[in-house]
């Protein structure tokens, strides 16, 4: 005999079934919902945060109208090319993806890598981590790359479904035409996911300084990339479906004569075993010189401070790799660590702009606007590290993320 106890028992249970079976469908709804939106990551390399306010730029401001611009992206250190694209790509500091410079030097393998080194650069081995075309193909998402650090390499034995070898000769719309070309291909064909760089506006800066006449122009270069983008993906009905990170890398600042360290007036260069340059110089001293080479250091230490390996601070997240030597100077903004021999050459370059420098220097502070239908329009967010871009990505494509440093909270408040 059925009693009105069970009977009520029965219509809870069915409700709690209809209700389970509606939240399902619903996140289902959700994750078909993201799936159909494309995600294209463009870096403008060498994109100060302020350079959109040097010239007009009505194609970047169309952008952050429609989206969202951040007062800076903050870069993990050393705020260099290699680093930090891989950091973007990764969500990794650089003491955990092994990234810690556009050149490094590996004690257990014995080996170097340098940036334009096409072995080392196409070797996996390097590459720590998951970047973001690993996790989304992984998940059965095609990808496509163009010239993005670690993408040339068989990192985890993987390659996106499209990949370019960096061609710094490729015309820029060139660039464009093809990842739209990727995005814009048959169901069975197309990539959801795609990345472009742009390397002008860094190279500019270095060569003629960030008040030169040449980088104003390089910036509305920049601009017309993003009008005729806009176009191409417009035409292929794509615009209104596909979310755009727009990034840079680093920042930069310019130098001057007066602004150099002489490291071989300071100590013996023959109590090295080796030394890695710039506004992150790395010094391995030979056996038993690591006590003399740092009081040496210690005792001239202006205008940059010197560190133990064990000493580099924590917000650096440089120190627990096997690639960080014994000990690190790291210079003041705008100065330069030479040797000597090179003063002539470095003053006739003049003038001229670096970065590598601590990312907590708003000159080292890069771009970052994003648009599209996950984002918010018309809206201004304080500055934001950039290894939380890992995480955003992933949530905008409905991935599951692989272990990382970023945080989805960290950057939440750009979505809608």
């Amino acid at each position: 005999m059925i009693t009105n106890r069970m009977q009520k028992r029965y219509v809870l249970c069915l409700a709690a079934i209809v209700l389970a079976l509606t939240f399902i469908g619903c996140h289902d709804q959700q994750q078909t919902q993201n799936s159909q939106h494309k995600l294209l990551l463009i870096s403008f390399d060498g994109f100060r945060y302020d350079y959109l306010n040097k010239v007009d730029t009505p194609h970047f401001d169309s952008l952050a109208a429609g989206g969202v611009q951040a007062e800076g992206l903050i870069p993990v250190f050393p705020s260099k090319t290699f680093p930090n694209h891989y950091a973007i790509a990764t969500g990794l500091y650089p003491e955990n993806s092994g990234f810690v410079g556009n050149t490094m030097y590996d004690p257990k393998w014995k080996e170097w890598y340098r940036i334009r080194d096409r072995k080392a650069v196409e070797d996996g081995k390097w590459y720590g981590g998951e970047p973001i075309w690993n996790t989304l193909e992984k998940q059965g998402i095609r990808t496509g790359t163009m010239f993005w650090v670690g993408s040339e390499a068989n990192i985890q034995g993987m390659h996106p479904t499209n990949w370019k070898k960096y061609d710094g000769d490729m015309p820029f719309k060139a660039r464009v035409d093809t990842v739209v070309k990727w995005l814009s291909a048959p169901d069975t064909q197309a990539v959801d996911f795609a990345t472009l760089y742009f390397e002008h506006v860094d190279g500019i800066g270095h060569r003629y300084g960030t008040e030169s006449d040449s980088l104003k122009a390089a910036i509305r270069e920049s601009d017309r990339i993003m009008g005729y983008l806009k176009e191409q993906l417009w035409n292929k009905n794509l615009w209104d479906n596909t979310n755009i990170l727009i990034v840079s890398d680093h920042g930069m600042v310019d130098l001057a004569a007066d602004k150099t360290i002489f490291l071989d007036q300071i100590i013996d260069i023959a109590d090295t075993e080796r030394i890695i340059w710039g506004p992150l110089t790395m010094i391995q001293p030979k056996e038993g010189t690591e006590e003399q080479v740092y009081q040496a250091l210690k005792k001239k230490e202006k205008h940059y401070r010197v560190y133990r390996k064990e000493e580099i601070p924590e917000r650096y997240h440089l120190k627990n790799h096997g690639r960080v030597t014994d000990l690190v100077v790291v210079a003041d903004l705008g100065y330069m660590v030479l040797n000597s021999k090179y003063k002539e050459q470095f003053v006739q370059s003049l003038p001229r702009a670096t970065h590598g420098y601590d990312p907590a220097e708003k000159k080292m502070e890069a771009l970052f606007l994003a648009h599209g239908p996950a984002f918010k329009s018309d809206t201004t967010v304080k500055a934001f590290q950039n290894i939380h871009l890992y995480e955003l990505m992933n949530h905008v494509m409905g991935t599951k993320s692989a272990p990382n440093d970023g945080s989805l909270d960290s950057v939440r408040v750009l979505l809608r």
